[in-house]
C-alpha cells in the first residue's frame, strides 16, 4: 500500500472540520480543484469513500469519521514528538512577548495562544500595550517578539522588521435597532455627518484616527466624536444604553447584544491588520507562534467573509 502523506491528512482534517470545499481550500491555501484531487487520492489509498457530496453539502461517511478521529490523534502525536525533540536539544523557550492594542479585540489571537500553549505548556505570555509605530521600535530593541496592528503609513524601511498582512475588515457603524439608520443596508460616509459618534481614542492608533477624520473632512464634515475610549466594550455598552453610534471595524464587534447591529460604511478603506516580527527569527517558539497566528487569521478571515444567514 502506498504511504499516505501528512499533507493529505491535513487537507482532509480541515475539510472534515469545515464540511465545505471552498472554505477548506482557502484555509489550506490551495485551490478547490487541488483539494478535490488530494481527497480523491486519499480515498483511493484508503480504499473507501470518505465523504458524501450532494446538493445539500458535504458529510462524512463512517470511514471518513474514523479517519478524522485517527488523523486528529496523529497530529497530536506529531506535536508531542516535536516538543520532545526540542526538549532533547535544549531549545525549549518559555516566554514570548507580544505587542498589541487590546482595544482591537483581534479574533485570531486567543485561538493562536491556546494552540501555542498546547505546544509549549510552560510558556509565559507577556502582553505590552503599544500601537504599531511603538511595536517597530520595540522589535528592533528586542523588547517584544511579535506585534499586531494596523499600519496606515507605508511599511517601515527597516530590514530588521518583517511586516505580514493577516486580516482585512471593513469599517462599520454600530447602533441600536431603533436607530434612524438601522434599516439602511450600507451607509455612505456623509450619513455620519449628523451623528453623535463614539470611537477609539486617538492614542490607540494616531495615524488610523487621523485617516478617519481626513476622510470625513473630504466628504464635507468633521466627525462629531462625543466620546473616545481605549476600551471597545465601553463603547458598546454606551451604545446599548442609547448614547449615539460607534464607528469601528467588524472585528471589534464579534459578540453583540441582540439589540445592537452594525452597517458597513462606504467611503472608508478596509483596515488591514499586520503581524510584525524580526527578520530571520531563530526562536522555534516564536516561529511556531507566527505560523499559528497566520493560520488562525486565515480561518477568521474565511469565517468573516462567508455569507451571513442572519444579522449583521
Amino acid at each position: 500500500m502506498k504511504a499516505i502523506e501528512l499533507r493529505q491528512l491535513r487537507y482532509f482534517s480541515i475539510l472534515a472540520r469545515e464540511l465545505h470545499f471552498g472554505r477548506a481550500a482557502d484555509l489550506a491555501s490551495i485551490t478547490q480543484s487541488a483539494l478535490s484531487q488530494q481527497i480523491a487520492k486519499l480515498e483511493e489509498l484508503v480504499g473507501a469513500q470518505l465523504l458524501n457530496r450532494d446538493r445539500r453539502g458535504v458529510t462524512l461517511t463512517a470511514s471518513g469519521e474514523a479517519l478524522r478521529n485517527s488523523a486528529d490523534a496523529i497530529f497530536a502525536q506529531v506535536e508531542r514528538a516535536l516538543r520532545e525533540a526540542q526538549d532533547a536539544a535544549g531549545h525549549r523557550e518559555s516566554r514570548i512577548s507580544i505587542g498589541l492594542v487590546e482595544y482591537a479585540n483581534l479574533p485570531f489571537i486567543p485561538p493562536a495562544l491556546i494552540r501555542l500553549q498546547a505546544l509549549y505548556p510552560d510558556v509565559t505570555i507577556e502582553r505590552h500595550e503599544m500601537n504599531p509605530a511603538q511595536q517597530i521600535t520595540a522589535l528592533t530593541k528586542k523588547h517584544i517578539d511579535v506585534g499586531f496592528g494596523a499600519l496606515v503609513d507605508a511599511a517601515p524601511g527597516n530590514d530588521d522588521v518583517l511586516v505580514q498582512p493577516l486580516f482585512e475588515a471593513p469599517w462599520v457603524l454600530l447602533m441600536r435597532s431603533d436607530h434612524r439608520l438601522a434599516n439602511v443596508d450600507r451607509l455612505n460616509l456623509c450619513d455620519l455627518a449628523q451623528e453623535r459618534l463614539i470611537g477609539s481614542a486617538r492614542a490607540v492608533n494616531p495615524p488610523l484616527y487621523d485617516s478617519i477624520v481626513a476622510h470625513c473632512q473630504q466628504a464635507g464634515f468633521t466627525p462629531n466624536f462625543i466620546y473616545e475610549t481605549a476600551q471597545a466594550q465601553v463603547g458598546v455598552t454606551l451604545i446599548e444604553q442609547g448614547l449615539g453610534a460607534m464607528i469601528g471595524t467588524t472585528y471589534l464587534f464579534s459578540s453583540l447584544p441582540e439589540t445592537l447591529h452594525y452597517r458597513q460604511i462606504n467611503g472608508l478603506e478596509p483596515v488591514t491588520v499586520q503581524m510584525l516580527s524580526r527578520t530571520n527569527e531563530r526562536s522555534s517558539l516564536i516561529r511556531d507562534f507566527l505560523d499559528l497566528a497566520a493560520e488562525e487569521a486565515r480561518c477568521a478571515q474565511t469565517r468573516a467573509t462567508a455569507p451571513r444567514t442572519s444579522g449583521r
